[in-house]
C-alpha cells in the first residue's frame, strides 16, 4: 500500500488544492490524515468536504478539530484551556461547517494502528504533546507498538530515527527541507515521522508539505509544494482574520 500522508491543513484550501494537484503525478492508493483539518485559515468547509471526498483510510483527530467539537458540544471546561484566538477562529469555523463535515470531524480517531505503523497527531504519552526534539521523542518511544509512528502537530517535516549498534542506541533527527527527498527505512530502525504541514509551514520554508509512504519498499518520500500565498493572504484580509496569519504564510513560520 502507498499512503498519501496529509497533516495540519488548517482550513487552507488553497494549499490543499496545490498539494493534491502535485500528488496527481505520484502513485498512491490510500490517504492517511494526521489531524487539524480546521483552525487558522478561511475555508473550513471546503477543506473538510475535500477530505470526505478523499475517503481517508486513516483519519486522526487534531487538537483544533477537538476544540471545534468542544464548541459544538458546549464543553466549556475544555474551552477554558484553549487559547483565545484559537477558540475565536474555531467558533467562526463551527458556524460554517455543514452537518456532514461535523460528522466527519466527530468520526476522527485519537490514534490508529496498522500492521507496520501507528498514527497519532501529537504524542503517544499525551495527545497534544509537541514532539519537536529528540528528548520528547525518546520519552515516547517506550509506547511504540510498531517500529514506525506517523505524527503531526509541529508543522515541521522531519524524521527521528533510532538504530542499534554494538555501541548501543544511535539517534538521528533528519529534517526535510528540499522540494523532494526520499528516506529508506533501515531494518529494525524505530522511527517517528512527521510529513509537515499542508496549510501552515513552520520551518521557515513557505511551501506546503506532504509525504507518501510505501509499505512494500519501506520508503518515505517528502514533497514541498508552492501554493498561491498572495491569494491565501488576500482571503485572510478580506474575511478579517488576524493579520498575523497572513504574514506568517510568507515567512513559513
Amino acid at each position: 500500500m502507498r499512503y498519501l500522508i496529509l497533516s495540519d491543513i488548517h482550513a487552507n484550501a488553497i494549499a490543499l488544492e496545490a498539494v493534491l494537484e502535485d500528488a496527481k503525478s505520484r502513485s498512491w492508493q490510500s490517504v492517511m490524515f494526521l489531524g487539524d483539518a480546521v483552525g487558522y485559515y478561511t475555508d473550513p468547509e471546503a477543506v473538510v468536504a475535500c477530505l470526505i471526498g478523499l475517503k481517508p483510510e486513516i483519519a486522526i483527530m487534531g487538537n483544533h478539530d477537538q476544540i471545534l467539537l468542544d464548541i459544538h458540544q458546549g464543553n466549556e471546561e475544555a474551552l477554558k484551556r484553549s487559547k483565545s484566538i484559537v477558540t475565536k477562529l474555531l467558533s467562526h469555523h463551527h458556524q460554517q461547517l455543514s452537518q456532514p463535515s461535523l460528522d466527519f470531524l466527530a468520526s476522527l480517531k485519537m490514534r490508529d494502528n496498522g500492521i507496520y505503523w501507528q498514527a497519532i497527531h501529537g504524542g503517544l504519552k499525551e495527545p497534544w504533546e509537541y514532539l519537536d526534539n529528540l528528548q520528547a521523542v525518546q520519552k515516547n518511544i517506550p509506547l511504540l507498538e510498531t517500529n514506525l509512528c506517523f505524527f503531526g502537530h509541529t508543522h515541521i517535516p522531519i524524521i527521528y530515527a533510532q538504530t542499534t549498534s554494538s555501541k548501543g542506541d544511535l539517534w538521528r533527527s533528519i529534517p526535510f527541507t528540499q522540494d523532494y527527498m526520499v528516506y529508506s527505512i533501515p531494518p529494525k530502525a524505530k522511527l517517528f515521522v512527521n510529513p509537515g504541514s499542508v496549510g501552515q509551514p513552520r520551518d521557515h520554508i513557505p511551501k506546503a508539505s506532504y509525504a507518501i509512504f510505501d509499505e512494500g519498499t519501506r520508503k518515505i518520500e517528502f514533497f514541498r509544494v508552492e501554493f498561491d500565498i498572495p491569494k491565501a493572504q488576500e482571503r485572510v484580509q478580506m474575511l478579517q482574520y488576524p493579520e498575523v496569519l497572513a504574514l506568517r504564510l510568507a515567512q513559513g513560520r
